[in-house]
C-alpha cells in the first residue's frame, strides 16, 4: 500500500503496481519495480536463437536490403521487411539443426525482370566476374542498374554494388575482391534497381564461388 503526503498532488511512499515512491530528505522519488528473471520455454528459447541468427547474417546486408527491399511486400519495407522474408522463407531446419539456406535466402524483391542467365566466375587476380545476357533487352529496363553482392558468411564480410552497379545493357561487371577473401567460400547475389530507384528485381542467387588462397 501507498501513501500519499501532501495531497494528491505531493510525493507518494510505497509501491503502486509497478512503481515504488520514496522520499530522500525533502525529495520524492519513484523507480521501477526491479524485474524478476522470467523464465523461458524451451521453445520460446530456440525462437529468439532463430532471431538471432537472422539478425546476424543480415545486418552486414542493410544497407543493400533497405534498397533492395524498398517499398517491398508492406508498408514497413527495407530491413525490416528483409528480417520477415528471410524468418519466413530462408530459415530451415532439419536433423542437424537450423540455418539459413543462400539459396531461398532473397536479398532484393520487386517486379523488374531479372538477368537472364546471369553467371558470376572467379577471374585472377583477385576479381569475381558477373555477366547476364542482353539479347532482346527492352528498352525501357536498358538502364537499370546492377545490384552485386559478394558475401563471405564466415566472417560477416560482404563486398557489394549498390546504385553504382553497371548498367543492364552492359551485360556484365568485374568486382575487386580484398586478400582478406582468399581461401574463403562466398555467396553471390544480382539483382537490378531502376534508374529512378523507383523499384527493384527480385535477387537470384548464383550459387558459391571458391576463392583460391
Amino acid at each position: 500500500m501507498a501513501r500519499i503526503k501532501n495531497g494528491i498532488l505531493g510525493g507518494f511512499s510505497g509501491k503502486v503496481g509497478t512503481v515504488v515512491g520514496y522520499n530522500l530528505g525533502d525529495e520524492s522519488h519513484m523507480r521501477a519495480l526491479p524485474r524478476r528473471h522470467a523464465k523461458f520455454t524451451e521453445n520460446e528459447l530456440l525462437n529468439m536463437a532463430k532471431f538471432k541468427l537472422v539478425q546476424d547474417h543480415l545486418t552486414p546486408l542493410k544497407d543493400f536490403l533497405r534498397v533492395g527491399f524498398k517499398d517491398y511486400g508492406t508498408k514497413m519495407g527495407g530491413y525490416r521487411s528483409a528480417i520477415s522474408y528471410t524468418r519466413k522463407i530462408a530459415l530451415v531446419s532439419d536433423d542437424a539443426g537450423f540455418y539459413i539456406d543462400p539459396a531461398l535466402l532473397k536479398v532484393s524483391g520487386g517486379n523488374l525482370p531479372q538477368a537472364v542467365n546471369p553467371v558470376a566466375i572467379f577471374e585472377d587476380p583477385m576479381h569475381v566476374k558477373f555477366t547476364w545476357d542482353i539479347t532482346n533487352i527492352s528498352s525501357e529496363y536498358r538502364a537499370d542498374q546492377a545490384m552485386l553482392l559478394i558475401y563471405d558468411v564466415s566472417d560477416r564480410a560482404v563486398i557489394t554494388y549498390i546504385l553504382s552497379g553497371n548498367f543492364r545493357s552492359s551485360g556484365s561487371q568485374t568486382v575487386e575482391i580484398p586478400n582478406t577473401f582468399k581461401g574463403k567460400e562466398v555467396d553471390v547475389y544480382i539483382g537490378f534497381v531502376a534508374a529512378d530507384r523507383s523499384k527493384q528485381s527480385d535477387s537470384q542467387y548464383l550459387g558459391k564461388i571458391s576463392i583460391p588462397q
